[in-house]
């Protein structure tokens, strides 16, 4: 998606009425980073006036969205008039992100003219600007914007911009300058989880990017979510807190997890009302109703792929839009518990009991503490959280060795590498600690990043020496999963890659053998269509004799993975990983048995069609691997090309 911004200025000074008081920027720039981070654009798009603008700009950049700003008139010109009436730090962001040579800046050649009339032209221009850049592509326009709630009588610039964006049949979001704290727990599955109803396997974190989040942050409600807790999945007190006491609980029936049933009968007897249940139909599953315990209740659903496309996105939002603000505004008891017992004696929040220690109020403060600089997705607010964790005598020493980890999980995914690794080397648990598998699969993970990113090969193999360590104690501790065999052969192509031009044949030959041991472990404990196309490829470019156990061990690897990658496409003929898996496979196939790659050609090209820049990279990516080490440059080169005029 292409995301067009906007919003209301920052206040002069001694406003009556704030529009966007100072107080309220650090809140809009958390809340604006998180959702460009669930949310992905390839681009966004707007000018860079004082207040708004300037905060979504930040935002893009922190982020590494790609930036565009387009201005009215000259930028000299909209410096002196829409940002330096607001003050010296408004000028100061203004200069350091139009001096930002990745940033696309156009400045137009309209004389200055400050009326709304001139304002809500050069709306119409940002509005074409946008429309040009999703011209021929499936991506679509958001416009999101900074704005108290529109008053029909005096409308403004940004009122203008949404008003002639959905005109256009563009989708629009809110995000309230000030508003009340209304707040929201959302309870769901995370990660690839199987459906026990179907027996396929779900992808249940795009729900949460791309419709619960952008949902929650246009109502202007403040969230939680029961993520993935690494103390073991143990409920803790806080989370009852937030399940009892949330003015909202959105409800993700998706594979039917038995902690989300858990979590929805606590609910239920806890609150009376505002629980939304949503059961999303899987495109290519087949629909099936609800557990039967819960089918007397009003379900609400939308329709997704693995991937949810912007279209998707938008049609379920616009689908829970109404339900959220009805549930939230009215007295409507939703509760089976509360419909048939007398329960309406106590009355929400509910308190905790005069008994309860100190100790477990400090350790629920802890968790929010810890939860707040992981939501924030800024490194700086995860590494202060960190040093804080450390310092305090709140929290007992395995909550704090939970919490490092919780950390830790949130520096990598902000590429934070070093900062990641320096929590988890001092919060390694024992090896009967529930921790301990996750602490060592996120530790494989930090310290194969670090080699990577490591310009001196000395330092890069002893990063990866350290991963392979970790991996050999995660085998040795009974991890023994596809999970850990696919990071494993992972790392192994990376090192494979350090040896292509300094290395010893016979090493590259060593490390192919190995990878296909690897591969083969994970394929035999779990099966799919993922690590059998890694493990073809391990088997054929290993060194090998052609000999018939070789010819017996690729055609039974090749059919079984052919099987599985053939599942997957019924299921979701438009799935981009599938049929690349399907193209490689063929392209192993032929090149194995000396047949001409035609068909692999035709199916990467199909491929092309329904992926995106990030996923065509990594396929391209993978074809060159196999051209440097030893399949005809010439076929690659063609392959290559034909995913390039697909596109």
């Amino acid at each position: 998606m292409i995301i067009l911004y906007a919003g209301v200025q920052a206040d002069e000074v001694g406003r009556a009425s704030p529009r966007l008081p100072e107080t309220s920027e650090n809140d809009l720039l958390t809340r604006l980073k998180g959702l460009l981070q669930s949310l992905q654009p390839s681009r966004m798009v707007g000018a860079l006036a004082s207040g708004s603008d300037i905060l979504f700009a930040c935002a893009a950049l922190s982020e590494g969205i790609p930036l565009r700003i387009v201005l009215p008139f000259a930028k000299e010109d909209f410096r002196r008039t829409s940002v330096e009436p607001r003050g010296e730090r408004w000028l100061t962001h203004f200069d350091r992100i139009v001096s930002n040579t990745a940033v696309d800046l156009v400045e137009g050649d309209r004389p200055v003219e400050e009326t709304a009339e001139a304002f809500n032209e050069h709306n119409l221009a940002m509005l074409d600007d946008a429309r040009a850049l999703v011209e021929g592509t499936d991506e679509r326009v958001w416009v999101i914007t900074i704005r108290p709630a529109p008053d029909p009588g005096a409308p403004t610039v940004t009122d203008n911009l949404v008003l002639r964006a959905e005109e256009r049949g563009h989708f629009a979001l809110d995000l309230a300058p000030t508003h009340d704290q209304v707040s929201a727990f959302i309870i769901m599955p995370y990660g690839v989880k199987k459906d026990v109803r179907t027996g396929k396997k779900v992808d249940c974190d795009p729900a949460f990017h791309r419709v619960y989040r952008p949902l929650l942050e246009d109502a202007d409600i403040s969230w939680n979510r029961a993520d993935l807790e690494t103390d073991s999945g143990i409920i803790h007190s806080g989370m009852l807190a937030a399940l009892a006491n949330s003015d909202l609980a959105l409800v993700d029936l998706t594979t039917t997890n038995f902690n989300v049933a858990y979590e929805l009968g606590v609910r239920h007897i806890f609150a009376d009302r505002a629980t939304v249940l949503i059961n999303p139909h899987i495109e290519g599953h087949a629909r099936h109703a609800p557990p039967f315990d819960i089918n007397m209740i009003r379900i609400h659903s939308f329709t997704r792929g693995q991937v949810i496309s912007d279209m998707q996105a938008e049609e379920a939002i616009q689908a829970l839009r109404p339900v959220v603000e009805r549930v939230t505004s009215e007295i409507e008891v939703d509760s089976p518990a509360h419909s048939w017992f007398d329960l309406a004696t106590v009355k929400r929040p509910y308190s905790q009991l005069s008994e309860v220690t100190d100790a477990l109020t400090a350790e629920n403060e802890a968790r929010d503490r810890i939860s707040a600089a992981i939501k924030s997705s800024d490194a700086g607010e995860m590494n202060a959280a960190a040093q804080w964790v450390g310092s305090t005598a709140d929290v007992h020493e395995g909550l704090r060795r939970s919490l490092r980890i919780e950390l830790a999980i949130g520096l990598h995914a902000e590429e934070a590498y070093e900062d990641a690794r320096a929590l988890l080397e001092i919060a390694q648990p024992s090896l009967n600690d529930p921790l301990h598998r996750i602490w060592l699969q996120e530790s494989v993970m930090v310290y194969r990043r670090l080699g990577e990113d490591a310009e001196d090969a000395a330092i890069r193999q002893e990063l990866w020496r350290t991963a392979r360590q970790y991996l050999e104690d995660a085998e040795s501790a009974g991890y023994a999963d596809s999970e850990t065999y696919g990071s494993w052969g992972g790392l192994i192509k990376r090192e494979l890659e350090n040896q292509l031009d300094s290395g010893d044949p016979a090493v590259a030959a060593s490390l192919f053998r190995e990878m296909a041991e690897k591969y083969r472990a994970g394929f035999e404990s779990d099966p799919t269509y993922y690590t059998g196309v890694n493990l073809l490829m391990a088997l054929r470019l290993s060194g090998r004799e052609k000999d018939d156990p070789f010819r017996e061990e690729f055609n039974e690897v090749l059919t079984v993975s052919r099987f599985l990658n053939r599942l997957a496409i019924a299921d979701e003929p438009t799935n981009y990983w599938a049929l690349a898996t399907r193209a490689e496979l063929t392209l192993h196939e032929c090149l194995e048995n000396g047949q001409t790659v035609d068909e692999a050609a035709e199916q990467y090209a199909e491929a092309a069609r329904h992926g995106n820049a990030d996923q065509v990279r990594s396929t391209k990516y993978q074809l060159g691997f196999l051209a440097k080490y030893g399949d005809p440059k010439d076929v690659i080169e063609r392959l290559r090309a034909v995913i390039e005029q697909a596109r």
